[in-house]
């Protein structure tokens, strides 16, 4: 008698400082994508009745991985999937050994950047680096066998000049968009001028300055919230996956059952 095996319905979770968000698959196929506030503060059971809602109208996930750079969230997580989906969520490490580490503290490297950098080798190939405009904004570099040799963590747009209005008392926070000039007439157009191009060049300029000591093309690919925004301007990045970190949870999470 031949038994099917059981179909698996994998939902990732990508907990970051300020968002979560979650994606459900079904195999390679991603069925739905959601984003939730990363309160500290929710308990388990508002965590599970607030998955338990969303999930309503999808298949019932029968596997969960967690990537958290949160780690006040996840005992919440783990009892919120115990309790309300009578799953044992898995927490993505690097002792899984997904993703070869050329760094000096694999312990360190946040999950969200292995998963990063998983995605980017296996949907587009290597060389290739990684930016996620996330809270901060992480840059991976991936050789062309496919490992991690480090990268660089710059400070989030947003969050820098939030920072600037706090500290200096005669400026503000204001909407941040693409300027026309460079010569700022305003104080808003200043503050424009400083942050968006600012951190254009910081990003540009750190990309010329990985392939020029990596020496090789490198494929850039850019994920995160701010992600589309960098694409858009810069044309050194190629590809704007919005579900990067997703999709390199999933295919973490494929290659350690299959070691298993």
């Amino acid at each position: 008698m031949v038994h099917k095996r059981a179909r698996v319905v994998l939902l990732a979770l990508d907990v970051g400082n300020t968002m979560t968000k979650l994606g459900l698959f079904s195999g390679a196929t991603l069925l739905t994508d959601f984003q939730l506030a990363s309160n500290r503060d929710r308990t388990a059971d508002e965590l599970g009745l607030s998955l338990k809602t969303l999930l309503a109208d999808w298949p019932k996930p029968t596997h969960v991985i967690i990537s958290s750079v949160v780690p006040h969230l996840n005992a919440a997580l783990m009892r919120a999937f115990q309790r309300h989906f009578a799953i044992e969520p898995e927490f993505l490490s690097w002792r899984w050994g997904v993703i070869p580490l050329d760094v000096e503290e694999p312990s360190k490297v946040g999950t969200d950047r292995l998963a990063d950098a998983l995605a980017a080798f296996h949907l587009y190939g290597g060389p290739a680096l990684t930016i996620n405009f996330g809270t901060a904004t992480t840059f991976n570099l991936i050789s062309e066998e496919g490992r991690f040799l480090g990268g660089a963590i710059a400070p989030q747009m947003e969050l820098a000049a939030s920072a600037l209005a706090q500290r200096a008392a005669q400026l503000y926070e204001v909407e941040l968009h693409c300027p026309q000039s460079v010569i700022g007439k305003t104080t808003d157009e200043n503050i424009r001028v400083g942050f968006v191009l600012g951190f254009l060049d910081l990003v540009s300029g750190l990309i010329r300055r990985f392939r020029a000591e990596y020496k090789k093309d490198l494929k850039v690919i850019a994920t995160g919230g701010r992600g589309e925004f960098f694409a858009k301007h810069i044309p050194e990045i190629s590809v704007y996956d919005p579900h990067l970190t997703l999709q390199g949870l999933r295919l973490a999470w494929e290659l350690y059952h299959r070691k298993l």
